[in-house]
């Protein structure tokens, strides 16, 4: 082996070992004839919108879900103090201009 002239890695090649080749040709023909038909778009079903992804994610684990709901109900007491709060000063400001 020279400098010059070295030679490429070789290519890699994975072969899986659980593999239907019948399911994959009866699923392509599947999709043919319904692209053919017009009965479903093949892009649609590649782009999934976010409707039906939303919450997925959050909902697959235990510690997710936990954290979003605790994440949720202190939101709910933060507002739920700030408001309490204005209500008592809007109390005082009020008491304080019938004094006057």
């Amino acid at each position: 082996m020279s400098i010059f002239s070295q030679q490429k890695p070789r290519k890699f090649h994975h072969e899986y070992l659980y593999v239907d080749e019948r399911k994959d040709r009866l699923k392509a023909i599947e999709d043919r004839a319904k692209s053919e038909l017009g009965m479903t778009d093949t892009v649609s079903e590649i782009h999934y919108g976010g409707e039906r992804l939303r919450g997925r994610f959050l909902n697959a684990t235990k510690y997710a879900k936990k954290r979003n709901e605790r994440r949720l109900a202190g939101s709910v007491m933060l507002s739920f103090g700030v408001l309490v709060i204005l209500i008592l000063v809007l109390v005082a400001v009020w008491r304080i201009l019938l004094c006057l």
